[in-house]
């Protein structure tokens, strides 16, 4: 075994001269550093035993005085000369190079531990001094670690030196820019390149704004293969149609009396409350048909969750992106209830503040997105800040405002303020834009791959009656016009 005899006499002579420095915490020593000699380690143990007496310098006869009832420590003192190298080593022991002696003592013991744990201390024990303890460490850590990469890998890491394969992957960027599914609306295809898997949206919503109506009109855009247009008085053919399967999941409406009527009416222009009220205009009625037949043939999903749990909501989700090819998933709103807090206190043994729970549903949410390769938006309700905050962003969120880092993607739809109506206004009594006076505003503060400025505001007319949304124009946060192109997305069946 190692065993550096000089640095460990050297230390013992700094320590008889000094005993206080065996009870440090900036050089912590045990007797196990000198179990490979017992005349040190006797000696060690004594020293000890008389720094914490608080004796000022040690010398052989308070070493002999310690062990006069133990005959056998006081036989290793003798059979040392314990007098003659207590004189030899304080005069050879240099207080200011304790550390450096230590250090020594330490790199021994750490060899020791080494060696008896069947590692091969080879590389160190001839040249110890050539090598630091931090250094030894690390040696001895690589070597477990490419003992573990044989044999076992984390199927959820991946490892890439930097810039490989990217000359392919620029290519195809070339080729194919990267871009996702249409959103409902064009700028916000360019602000966030479209609606792309993997990717968690989260927009925030007061009650009533309609965001169960526009979220089900995306779903109907790039679910379904033919759309109402009314330009052209007629369905047709939809060239946002994605081929994919898409899952709506919610827990608090009915999905025959409540959301098909909405997503019908997305399909087919028709205003939701003629359908609720079963008196249409004319040529209404043909047109609701068709949309229910659209719907059939479509790969839209509802499922109903009143009582999810996060483990249900990430099981959901995988079980319906691998046997019904679904790549796009809106949860209806992320809020707290009680069984989601119980389940989150259970694993934790903690009762869980709602921020926490939020934050976990959040996180949950996005695991669920790139584990199964779908985009997945959801909503969380606004706090009372979207009244009297200026610039809108997570800070608005009822709950946790952690949850703005599990997202690629992060706004805020909200109906026009006071002072976004006089903005409005204004506009357009200088001739607004596409033709609609905007009643809703989209604050986006988050877009994880944009080019846009930041806190970009997309003004917009929501129609209630079908969920559709038209787009107007786009502003900075203090409501002057930015020049943004509107970004139509249309599939390819040869890009999938």
């Amino acid at each position: 075994m190692p065993y550096d005899h000089n640095s460990a006499r050297l230390a013992l002579g700094c320590m008889m001269i000094q005993p206080s420095l065996c009870l440090s915490d900036k050089y912590p020593i045990d007797k196990q550093d000198f179990e490979q000699s017992l005349f040190h380690l006797r000696l060690f143990q004594a020293i000890n035993a008389l720094a914490r007496k608080g004796c000022g310098t040690v010398t052989a006869m308070d070493c002999y005085n310690l062990c006069k009832n133990n005959a056998d420590v006081k036989s290793v003192f003798d059979a040392n000369d314990l007098s003659g190298f207590i004189d030899a080593v304080k005069q050879l022991a240099v207080l200011d190079n304790y550390a450096l002696y230590w250090q020594g003592i330490k790199k021994s013991s750490l060899l020791t531990a080494y060696q008896k744990s069947g590692m091969d201390i080879g590389r160190f024990e001839h040249e110890p001094e050539r090598y630091s303890i931090q250094e030894i460490l690390d040696y001895y850590d690589s070597l477990s670690i490419n003992i573990r990469k044989q044999f076992y890998q984390d199927k959820t890491m991946r490892e890439i030196r930097a810039g490989d394969g990217f000359e392919g992957i620029k290519e195809r960027f070339k080729q194919e820019p990267m871009f996702g599914a249409s959103w409902f609306s064009r700028y916000l295809n360019t602000a966030a390149r479209g609606w792309q898997r993997s990717q968690l949206t989260m927009f925030g919503a007061v009650s009533g704004s309609g965001k169960t109506g526009v979220s089900l009109y995306n779903a109907a855009l790039i679910g379904c293969p033919e759309l109402w247009d009314d330009e052209a008085g007629c369905y047709m053919p939809n060239p946002c149609y994605q081929h994919k399967g898409i899952l709506f999941l919610q827990y608090e409406l009915n999905d025959q009396e409540e959301l098909t009527p909405k997503l019908v009416g997305s399909i087919s222009g028709v205003p939701t409350f003629h359908l609720l009220n079963g008196k249409y205009e004319e040529g209404e009625e043909e047109r609701v048909d068709r949309a229910i037949q659209i719907l059939h043939d479509s790969n839209i999903y509802i499922v109903t969750m009143p009582s999810f749990t996060n483990d249900k909501l990430k099981a959901c989700i995988k079980e319906y992106a691998t046997l019904h090819d679904v790549a796009y998933v809106v949860f209806d709103y992320v809020s707290q209830q009680s069984t989601v807090s119980s389940d989150i206190a259970k694993k934790n043994g903690v009762t869980t503040r709602s921020d926490q729970v939020l934050s976990d549903i959040v996180s949950n949410l996005k695991d669920a997105a790139i584990e199964n390769n779908v985009a997945i938006l959801t909503f969380c309700q606004t706090n009372a800040a979207v009244n009297t905050q200026e610039v809108l962003d997570a800070g608005c969120f009822a709950g946790s405002r952690a949850m703005q880092d599990k997202l690629d993607i992060g706004g805020i739809i909200m109906p026009l303020r006071r002072q976004e109506k006089e903005v409005a206004d204004m506009m357009c009594e200088n001739g607004n834009y596409h033709g609609e006076k905007p009643n809703r505003c989209i604050h986006l503060f988050k877009v994880r791959f944009g080019n846009q400025i930041q806190h970009l505001k997309i003004w917009g007319k929501l129609d209630l009656n079908t969920g559709r949304w038209t787009d107007c124009w786009c502003t900075n946060s203090d409501n002057q016009v930015y020049e943004m192109q509107r970004t139509k997305l249309v599939y390819s069946n040869d890009v999938k």
